[in-house]
């Protein structure tokens, strides 16, 4: 299936984690996931718009079976995650940052930019979450449980999900391969680097036999958490040993390895583990 920005609709094969969850790949993008528990189907992120939110839907609601409603909850107001909400009539969940970046200068300036960017985006319409919710809100699926987590550092408004009786986390954005994106709309003021580190340490402390991300291949154990957290340690040891910002570069080089687009965010963390490198 064709959807925005001529982007192939899929489900990737089980591959060893609990047959309750579904996973809908996007090509190359992302990933949305379908939990299907005793009560409801949690629809975690909606993809890019009304194509590819459109057959998420469909999905959901054979996963359903006629008689389980649809949980929807967003992981933050990226438009990767959230365009797809406007095929949703159910209530979503998300965070109230994620409704207030919405319905804001934040999410009207993104959506205006897409448009530029494809044809595709312009039949969006932004819709935000419609029930706010914070840190360790529980969803009782009779069967499974979910808990949504504030984790910082990618975005200020992102909730990622743990899964107990499963061990599964999906850590929405702020677990990427080779390495994790800090929020690039960061103020110098802000905390975004310690944060994400806070995030995956906590991540790491669920301990978590699966680790179902939105812009990484499905991974048994955490091994890429731990990697993720990793560079961010040494971003900020880098950072705090430094007397300059080219002293940091010079000190933590890109690796070779890596794509252009990783690379370049590399550099935009090292000014940002710079500039925050003081603040307590």
């Amino acid at each position: 299936m064709t959807v925005e920005e001529n982007y192939q609709l899929s489900e990737e094969p089980n591959g060893g984690w609990d047959p309750r969850i579904r996973v809908i790949r996007c090509g190359d993008l992302v990933r949305s996931y379908l939990i299907v528990t005793q009560r409801f189907v949690v629809v975690y992120d909606t993809l890019l718009g009304p194509i590819s939110g459109g057959r998420l839907r469909e999905a959901a609601l054979k996963a359903a079976e006629g008689h389980r409603p649809l949980v929807v909850i967003n992981s933050h107001s990226d438009w990767d995650h959230c365009y797809g909400n406007m095929c949703f009539p159910e209530l979503i969940l998300g965070s109230a940052e994620c409704a207030s970046r919405l319905r804001g200068v934040v999410g009207k300036n993104e959506l205006a930019m897409k448009r530029k960017e494809h044809p595709s985006y312009q039949e969006v319409e932004l819709v935000a979450p419609s029930i706010l919710i914070r840190d360790n809100c529980v969803l009782d699926g009779g069967d499974l449980t979910v808990q949504l987590l504030e984790t910082k550092g990618h975005r200020p408004d992102h909730l990622a999900l743990f899964v107990p009786e499963i061990s599964t986390l999906f850590p929405g954005d702020c677990v990427e391969y080779p390495i994790p994106l800090v929020d690039e709309d960061s103020p110098p003021n802000s905390q975004t680097v310690s944060q994400l580190q806070a995030s995956l340490e906590r991540m790491i402390a669920l301990n978590p036999q699966w680790v179902l991300a939105n812009h990484a291949a499905p991974e048994r154990g955490l091994e890429r958490v731990r990697a993720n957290a990793a560079y961010l340690q040494r971003l900020q040891k880098d950072a705090a040993q430094s007397q300059t910002p080219t002293e940091v570069e010079e000190k933590f080089p890109s690796d070779a390895g890596w794509t252009e687009f990783y690379g370049q965010a590399h550099l935009k963390h090292l000014k940002f583990a710079w500039e925050q490198r003081t603040i307590s």
